[in-house]
């Protein structure tokens, strides 16, 4: 144990990440453990118990447990599939390559729709499948039930090892970071709305809204992590969507409040709500600070914002108690789906898949299944990351080591060996070959699929029947996979955070034309706008990730929902009966204009100005409304011209 902590900080000076490092040999002794215990089932493949391992294995417990059930799902189903398609298909391989490659473009185009692991297992039942069709191509006709159910019991092995294992060495109790980053940024939220009712300057709460915004989409990329692992994680997290959408119209709130008088009792009231959320104190003190602070308020924007915070904050302090099963989550939560892109992801799947099944075909080239089952993997399980073409690279060079390491491993140790037990033990230090660097940020990024290529080269089955030849061409098949994906996702539709970010902002554009367009858009505005409150979530996260500056970000993202507003009030004015014919007239003419907000933002701009003239010469509330939308749009018109 000394010589452990001894060594700690000698790995840490020289750029190793400890804990990943720890993380890593664990899994790759589970991944040893897997293999060995797979073979002694005599299973045909016991190298896949060995990638499942890797696949589920996760840091954190319920990450683990809920990654280790999608895969089995995401097996199981992509298994049967696979199965009742060679059935199906028998001799006839257009059919098969035509299938697979629609399997294959339809669970790419529902994963990325879908978020965190239930996007995981809707692509592994994608790959899943190719993996059980394809390698049949490569055995004697009649195996592919063996096929299937070896598929399916070492990858249940794989998930059982890495399961168990991961069970004994991750912490049961972990910080829940989440739910603390929320609750103090409500808490800066009530203390921002003090300051307001204090007698702050418009300047000042401007600067504080963008601050917490960014704040608020930092919070909610930790969502997927916290959800992960029961149900009770999940009802709590939906609970905290619909707080922080709460607080992102405090955020807009504090940007546009207007007219504000000093309010010494208010301020005091919110700032004591601070002070109790600060200090972790219970429930009912928590809920009573906030229903005094919503009694002293005198409008009603102030009391809308301060409502959607009490109830979301109920719902979630319900669901952090003991009877979280009876609570209801009645606040809506509409998250973002970036149908676009999954649209363009499917498309491009499957159509990189069918040319290399064409090619396959018409060439009759022995190792086109090896070539289809790498590029399938890529192209499926890559799709959803922000920028995949620059990963390909890096896995790439993983690949090819894992290539050079596999035909090593196969010709130069396994002849020695006499027994099937020895073939898994001279593979195994392979396996941990790659720890450390798996541990350090430098040469991390890939390392991975070294393990995954290693192991789907690698069948530890004797007689060893592959040619050198045959070993060195299936190498070169599977390492093909990256360059095939690169090129797909490099000029394919090209998929980077830049193109992401124009999809994103082109569906809030779409949305508030939608909103503009619909006369019914008022009974339907909450949940357009808590969508756009995810989407700009999405949009302020994108753009943190980048070198860009933020602050046009965030300002944009307010002048979306300024507009949302303003449709909002349009719609009620072009409904009533009693306003004069010309404002009536400017108001449609308002609302044709924001139809078509990217294509003129400036003739947007001149009608919401003209409409807010009429509004504020007969005393209309809903004067600041429309100005502040057409105010939202001149102030980011690179933002509105883009599409």
């Amino acid at each position: 144990m000394s010589k452990v902590r001894a060594i700690t900080p000698w790995l840490a000076r020289r750029g190793f990440d400890v804990a990943r490092m720890g993380f890593g040999l664990r899994t790759a002794l589970a991944s040893c453990l897997a293999l060995a215990v797979a073979w002694l089932m005599g299973l045909e493949h016991p190298q896949w118990a060995a990638m499942t391992v890797w696949a589920v294995s996760q840091p954190v417990r319920g990450m683990l447990v809920e990654k280790s059930l999608f895969r089995a799902l995401g097996t199981l189903i992509g298994t049967l599939f696979g199965v009742v398609l060679v059935v199906v298909a028998g001799d006839n391989l257009p059919l098969l390559v035509l299938s697979l490659s629609l399997w294959i473009g339809l669970c790419v185009g529902i994963g990325n729709l879908l978020s965190g692991l239930v996007s995981y297992g809707a692509l592994l039942s994608g790959y899943s499948a190719t993996m059980v069709a394809l390698l049949n191509t490569q055995q004697p006709a009649g195996q592919i039930f063996a096929l299937g159910s070896d598929r399916m019991l070492t990858v249940m092995t794989g998930v059982l090892v890495g399961l168990l294992v991961g069970l004994i060495f991750t912490p049961r109790n972990a910080e829940d970071h989440a739910a603390l980053r929320v609750r103090r940024t409500t808490s800066d939220i009530l203390r921002a709305m003090a300051a307001a009712f204090a007698g702050d300057t418009t300047e000042t709460r401007a600067d504080k809204a963008h601050r917490l915004l960014e704040r608020i989409a930092s919070a909610e990329q930790l969502f997927d992590i916290k959800a992960a692992g029961s149900v009770r994680s999940h009802r709590s997290v939906r609970a905290l969507r619909a707080l922080v959408q709460g607080q992102v119209g405090a955020a807009y709130w504090i940007r546009s409040a207007r007219h504000l008088n000093q309010d010494e009792h208010m301020a005091s009231a919110l700032c004591e709500a601070a002070r109790i959320l600060e200090e972790n104190a219970p429930a009912d003190k928590v809920l009573c600070a906030l229903e005094a602070a919503l009694a002293c308020s005198t409008d009603r924007a102030t009391a809308d914002v301060l409502r959607q915070l009490l109830d979301s904050q109920r719902e979630h302090l319900a669901t952090e108690g003991d009877d979280t099963g009876m609570t209801a989550i009645r606040n809506r939560v509409v998250l973002h789906r970036d149908w676009v892109g999954a649209r363009q992801a499917a498309v491009r799947a499957f159509g990189l898949l069918l040319l290399i099944g064409v090619v396959w075909i018409l060439s009759g080239w022995s190792v086109g299944a090896y070539v289809m089952l790498g590029a399938s993997v890529m192209i499926t399980l890559f799709s959803t990351f922000e920028a995949p073409s620059r990963v390909m690279g890096h896995i790439f060079i993983w690949q090819s080591i894992a290539a050079l390491a596999a035909l090593s491993c196969h010709w130069l140790l396994w002849p020695l060996a006499t027994s099937e037990w020895q073939l898994i033990a001279l593979l195994s230090p392979f396996i941990l070959l790659i720890v450390p660097f798996f541990a350090h940020p430098r040469v991390a990024s890939g390392s991975l699929d070294y393990v995954m290529a290693l192991l789907l080269l690698s069948h530890p089955v004797l007689p060893l029947e592959r040619t050198f030849a045959d070993s060195l061409v299936i190498a070169a098949a599977v390492v093909s996979g990256p360059l095939l994906a690169y090129i797909a996702f490099r000029f394919v539709w090209p998929a980077d955070a830049r193109r992401r970010r124009q999809h994103l902002t082109g569906m809030m554009l779409n949305e508030l034309a939608g909103m503009a367009r619909n006369p019914m858009a008022p009974a339907r505005h909450q949940v357009w706008r808590v969508r756009l409150h995810h989407r700009l979530l999405k949009l302020i996260q994108s753009v943190n990730r980048s070198a860009e500056p933020l602050q046009p970000a965030t300002s944009a993202a307010l002048a979306v929902l300024a507009i949302g507003d303003a449709i909002q009030q349009l719609h009620l004015l072009k409904a009533g009966t009693d306003l004069p014919r010309p404002l009536q007239r400017r108001v449609t003419m308002a609302l044709l204009r924001l139809e078509h907000l990217p294509e003129n933002p400036q003739a947007a701009v001149r009608s919401l100005q003209k409409v807010a003239t009429l509004l504020q010469q007969m005393g209309h509330p809903a004067a600041w409304d429309v100005d502040n939308a057409a105010r939202g749009i001149a102030t980011n018109l690179a933002f509105f011209q883009r599409h």
